[in-house]
Formats: C-alpha cells, sequence, structure tokens
C-alpha cells in the first residue's frame, strides 16, 4: 500500500531541516537541556494563562455574590411587606365566612340583606388585599428567578475554576511550582 505523501510548504521544510541541524549540533545533551527548558517556559506561560482565569473566575463569582446579597435584601423586604397584606386578607376571609354562615341562618330578609352587604364588604377587602400580594409576589418571583439564574451561573463558574485548578496542580506536580 502506497501512502499518500504530503507536500511540505517552503517555510516547513526549512523549519523542519533547521530543527535537524539544531539538534544535529547541539548533541543529545544540550538538545535535552533546550527542550526541558522550551517545555518550562510554555508551562510558565500555562500556569500565567490559569493565574489569570482563576483571577477572572474569582471576579466573575464575587460580582454574583454581591448580586445575591441585593436581591436577598429585596426579598426579605418584599417577604416584610406581604406579612400584613397576608393577615389583611386572612382577617378579611375570615369575616367573609363568619358573614356566610351568619347569613345561612338569618331567614328575613331585611337582616339577610344587610349581612349580604357587609359580606360583599369584606370580599372586596379580601380582592383588595388579593391585587396587592399578586403585585408583590410577582416582584418576589422575579427575584427567585433571578437568584436561581445567578446560582446556575455561579456553579457554572465552581466548574471551570476546578477544571482550571486541576490543571494548575497537574503542571506544579509536573513541573514544579516556578
Amino acid at each position: 500500500m502506497v501512502e499518500p505523501t504530503t507536500i511540505e510548504t517552503p517555510e516547513a521544510l526549512f523549519e523542519r531541516k533547521r530543527q535537524e541541524a539544531r539538534k544535529a549540533m547541539e548533541g543529545p545533551e544540550w538538545t535535552e537541556k533546550r527542550e526541558r527548558s522550551e517545555r518550562e517556559k510554555e508551562s510558565q506561560g500555562e500556569r500565567a494563562g490559569l493565574d489569570r482565569l482563576m483571577a477572572d473566575l474569582t471576579t466573575q463569582k464575587e460580582k454574583l455574590e454581591l448580586d445575591w446579597i441585593a436581591l436577598d435584601d429585596q426579598r426579605k423586604i418584599i417577604n416584610q411587606a406581604l406579612m400584613p397584606i397576608m393577615e389583611q386578607e386572612r382577617t378579611a376571609e375570615t369575616e367573609e365566612a363568619r358573614l356566610e354562615l351568619e347569613e345561612a341562618k338569618t331567614s328575613l330578609p331585611q337582616p339577610k340583606q344587610g349581612i349580604e352587604k357587609e359580606r360583599w364588604t369584606a370580599q372586596d377587602k379580601r380582592h383588595q388585599a388579593e391585587q396587592v400580594k399578586w403585585g408583590w409576589q410577582e416582584k418576589l418571583f422575579k427575584i427567585e428567578q433571578a437568584i436561581e439564574n445567578n446560582t446556575q451561573k455561579y456553579r457554572a463558574l465552581l466548574d471551570q475554576e476546578e477544571t482550571a485548578q486541576a490543571k494548575l496542580n497537574t503542571l506544579n506536580a509536573i513541573g514544579g511550582s516556578a
């Protein structure tokens, strides 16, 4: 079977011949020293790149941490604002249920009509409380989504950081710390 021949560019041919000449004139000892030096320089460059990546990942994580703090503060404020609104809603629901029972027990039209009007007022209060609550809950939902999105980004950064640290550890184990 005949292997296909690859055509070397003049530059590649020159470089290959230059490498052959270098190895022939250096001898095995100097070739080993030069190649070790080249590997160390390459390793140092890779370490520097990984160090920059680690610093960048740390900066990105810090930004997400600060965002989380701000979002968590907003979440706490909204939860505090929701408490009295939900209490108003519960109170209105309780009053509405009490009036429904009272209305059911009353057989005379005149008092029944008065109770019904009170029940409608209680329903209006409950509806108003629900409207306000839903607005706050929508804001809370958006904050929760932002926190979840940031958490996913943060965990992806942790994965990248772990990979970069493993590469750094490998480089340090192979070549020692530069």
